[in-house]
């Protein structure tokens, strides 16, 4: 995926006299509008694959946490139970996601990936880490470091962790 701006985009970004001033430290502000801008670049690595908006979550989450719960799934991705659950059915389905019972607690699912599931993973990887690098190429190692820090130690506070 190319990031690069069209030619109405640059004119736009030359001329803008918007000053964010305080916005710049409003962090709802911001992130919302960091996540507007992301957005294409979720869906460029998503509809490739035949992927759901929230998918790539749910298999990163299960492919680094195998077991994991669909209940832990949906408070650490901030998504309605019935949301993950249709997820899940769906990435099941395509063959790449596995649900057992909890050995502990019957009520409960426990998701794995299946190999399908570890191919898909290795694919989003091929797409998404050079695309995050290029997303941060203008920061320096310290600070790509320190922003990195910063957002897992604000979404372990919000996911009450």
């Amino acid at each position: 995926m190319q990031l690069d701006k069209g030619k109405d985009e640059d004119r736009q970004e030359k001329t803008s006299t918007v000053i964010l001033g305080p916005l710049t430290e409003d962090l709802p502000f911001m992130i919302r509008n960091l996540n507007a801008m992301l957005r294409p670049v979720g869906a460029a690595i998503r509809e490739p694959l035949d992927l759901e908006a929230g998918s790539i979550g749910v298999l990163f989450l299960v492919w680094v946490n195998p077991g994991v719960s669909q209940n832990d799934l949906a408070e650490n991705l901030a998504m309605k139970k019935s949301a993950i659950t249709k997820l899940v059915k769906e990435l099941e389905t395509q063959g790449h996601l596995e649900r057992s019972r909890h050995q502990g607690d019957r009520r409960v699912n426990s998701l794995t990936l299946t190999a399908k599931g570890h191919r898909l993973v290795a694919s989003i990887r091929e797409i998404s880490v050079p695309l995050n690098k290029t997303l941060t190429a203008h920061l320096s190692k310290d600070e790509h470091d320190l922003f990195v820090r910063v957002l897992s130690k604000l979404h372990t506070r919000l996911s009450g962790q």
